[in-house]
């Protein structure tokens, strides 16, 4: 069941403040087409439900709070980077910005929140949740960026399952022209876990597969979501 808090937005809700700034796509939910094939009374409920949740007056006009929520909302439509780690996704302002905007996903392709953090404060979340970007590097890892698995190390990998605290990393850059899932530039994909003490990356796109040091990993995630660093150190 969705959860309607006044917080969390459904995908017809979303679409529907979208039209404000003439949004039909939003990067990471569904296509607007597949609700729009189901008839307008998704839509009128959505307009229903954005009243009960303050977003817009009894009369249908947009009120402050849905206005900060829209400004929001378009700015992560304008955003020409996206990184997804597991359920959250990450929109870009420029690099210079010191938050990023998260859609968070809180029932798989249903409903989401929207969210404006500042950047110290998603490293801790993401430390929080994902004991990988804490853990105690190995002393051999300075020695060392990464490491190309053998065949056998491969095998081994393929038949492994990961735990529930690996982590799906996603990359998109939509100003490449080529927008292909094997175009490196465009779209990278990373599957991240811990086998046997070692840190294991996984990049599913090109079928590649390391042994990975700490310090590599963390570089790619700190370049990635534009985390200012020096020597290892949020500045």
């Amino acid at each position: 069941m969705v959860t309607t808090s006044n917080d969390t937005f459904n995908v017809p809700e979303l679409y529907l403040m979208a039209a404000a700034f003439k949004g039909n796509t939003l990067f990471g939910i569904p296509d607007k087409q597949t609700y729009q094939l189901k008839g307008s009374a998704i839509f009128e409920e959505a307009h229903h439900r954005l009243i009960g949740k303050g977003i817009l007056s009894t009369e249908g006009k947009l009120t402050k709070n849905g206005a900060v929520i829209i400004s929001v909302l378009k700015e992560y439509y304008s955003s020409k980077k996206f990184v997804r780690i597991n359920h959250l996704m990450f929109a870009f302002r420029d690099e210079k910005a010191e938050e990023l905007i998260i859609l968070a996903e809180m029932e798989e392709q249903k409903a989401y929140k929207l969210h404006v953090v500042a950047k110290p404060i998603i490293l801790k979340m993401l430390s929080d949740k994902l004991p990988l970007i804490l853990r105690e590097p190995d002393e051999s890892e300075k020695g060392f960026l990464k490491k190309e698995l053998t065949s056998e190390e491969k095998k081994s990998i393929q038949s492994f399952q990961p735990s529930d605290q690996s982590i799906n990393f996603e990359r998109f850059q939509l100003n490449e022209s080529k927008k292909e899932a094997t175009n490196p530039e465009y779209y990278q994909q990373w599957l991240i876990f811990e086998k046997d003490e070692k840190l294991m990356m996984v990049d599913t796109v090109q079928k590649e597969y390391y042994h990975a040091s700490q310090y590599w990993f963390l570089k790619i995630l700190f370049d990635e979501l534009d985390f200012p660093y020096k020597e290892g150190t949020v500045v």
